[in-house]
């Protein structure tokens, strides 16, 4: 093309984009004239762009519901451990509960995130941030094999079964577990968290001090209603399972040779564990709590919860030596972006890698950052994932309805025009003049269209969520905010608007 056609071309592009807002005015006018030949177009596009906007609005703000309700049950917002397993001779770990307290302060002081942190003594660790390790099948809980009460002969075996446990996660244990809490789980956010649990007329939570002086346990209600156990009972001795060593059944498990001592239990994930019994005595029951939901099985849910104080000092070295150690950590929830999964689980990703860039104390301790509340989003995406499947189930078919009414609405426009159409050719106008016409207006009435169903669609997702039943509504109690990314946005738009032009 020479120099002069360039030119040309480019003045005849300039113009063109001059006379846009006067061909936009006419176009909108003419639209407006014509709106009873348009009105299939709009009903199409309309109707296309509200069930489109309501779907993935809809997962938009039930997954802030289930995130945001999810938080509330979740007393512990992540798992902080040694980044390698306690080894003899091994440095990067301690068995020293005071060295641990240390390292809670530093993690305090270094990370505004963080509003509590306690040692805890329970199930071993996983040393991986991935959910998919075969860890989380072979890591054990503290297993409670007996409880003794004189007065009160209910506290059998059936008592600690827990079979719910392997419908909630990996094949780890189906067992009731015990967990030993330092002062935090009864004086700072923990116990806020929790305190609100006990059930009225049913003991209290106690603070510390009350809680190793008195050598309180707390028990979760179904383990109190099977074993009819009430406030103020003392139990005589409490025994619990310690892991030390372990090997698959495939490889030969674990000789008695070798567990010398111990309990030598073979489990359902394909591991032979060895295991001491450990036992605690004279505790008396200070409250019973209701238990929560099943939901994220990086901590066992709804343990026996005592004091580690109540431990000898031997009976902890042991625990930790075996690696039923780790810290407990609180986030700051009010800093933490709830009004997107994403962006929260952005927020958690950038605490999880630079907890573990840091080595803590003068011990050198190295940890893991294990996110439970970034488990429960992966959680709920595969979760929403699966509904949102069936959403898009029902989608198509109207989606397809809405479309086809578009396209006959395109049909009887086009059929409608065939007199001006002939006009306009005989004062001139070429096939490219007409086509632009017709689009633009197609183009304002779909814009139109599509706006009023996208506007629509999000004033109406919140009704949508709080439905109970036909035509029954409930508040959830929950702020939802079911605003579609741009991406979404931009999908919704194409989808609508591109077709109808």
């Amino acid at each position: 093309m020479s120099e002069e056609g360039r030119m040309a071309r480019m003045k005849e592009r300039l113009a063109s984009l001059q006379d846009a807002p006067n061909a936009l005015r006419l176009a909108t006018q003419s639209a407006w004239r014509g709106r009873e030949r348009g009105l299939a177009v709009v009903a199409g596009v309309f109707l296309a762009s509200l069930v489109i906007t309501t779907v993935l609005s809809y997962g938009v703000g039930l997954s802030q519901i289930f995130f945001q309700e999810s938080l509330e049950t979740e007393v512990y917002d992540a798992k902080v451990e040694f980044r390698r397993a306690p080894t003899e001779g091994a440095s990067g770990w301690t068995n020293d509960t005071t060295v641990l307290q240390e390292v809670c302060n530093e993690l305090l002081d270094g990370f505004s995130e963080f509003e509590d942190c306690m040692v805890v003594l329970g199930r071993q660790g996983l040393h991986t941030t991935s959910f998919f390790s075969e860890e989380f099948a072979y890591a054990q809980p503290l297993e409670i094999l007996e409880v003794v009460d004189d007065t009160n002969l209910n506290w059998t075996s059936d008592v600690f079964e827990y079979p719910e446990l392997g419908d909630a996660g990996p094949p780890s244990s189906t067992v009731r577990a015990v967990r030993f809490i330092d002062d935090s789980g009864f004086d700072g956010v923990f116990a806020d968290r929790i305190k609100d649990t006990v059930i009225t007329g049913l003991g209290e939570w106690p603070n510390a001090s009350t809680a190793v002086d008195q050598r309180s346990i707390m028990l979760p209600a179904s383990v109190a209603s099977d074993a009819r156990a009430e406030v103020g009972d003392v139990l005589e001795s409490l025994t619990f399972a310690m892991v030390v060593d372990r090997n698959l059944a495939v490889e030969g498990g674990i000789a008695e040779a070798d567990c010398q001592g111990g309990d030598i239990k073979p489990s359902e994930n394909g591991m032979v564990y060895c295991r001491v019994l450990v036992t605690v005595n004279n505790l008396t029951v200070a409250g019973v709590y209701e238990e929560a939901p099943l939901a994220n099985p990086t901590i066992p849910a709804n343990a026996l919860i005592l004091h580690l104080d109540v431990l000898e000092e031997a009976q902890r070295e042991a625990l930790m030596n075996n690696d039923h150690v780790y810290l407990a950590v609180a986030v700051d929830r009010a800093a933490l972006p709830t009004s997107s999964t994403a962006d929260a689980a952005e927020w958690l990703d950038d605490v999880q890698r630079r907890v573990g860039q840091g080595n803590y104390t003068d011990a050198g301790i190295s940890l893991v950052y294990i996110d439970i509340i970034g488990g429960t989003i992966s959680f709920l995406n595969i979760f929403l994932g699966l509904i949102q499947t069936f959403d898009y189930i029902i989608m198509v078919p109207i989606v397809i309805l809405s479309l086809s009414v578009l396209v006959y609405g395109l049909v009887l426009s086009l059929e409608q025009r065939r007199r001006e159409i002939s006009i306009h050719r005989v004062i001139g106008a070429d096939a490219d003049r007409l086509q632009r016409m017709v689009l633009v207006e197609l183009g304002v009435m779909s814009f139109v269209a599509w706006l009023a169903g996208y506007v629509l669609a999000l004033a109406a997702v919140p009704g949508v969520l709080s439905a109970v039943g036909f035509m029954a509504f409930e508040p959830s109690g929950v702020n939802v905010n079911p605003v579609l990314g741009f991406a979404s946005t931009l999908i919704t738009a194409l989808a609508t608007i591109g077709l109808a032009l």
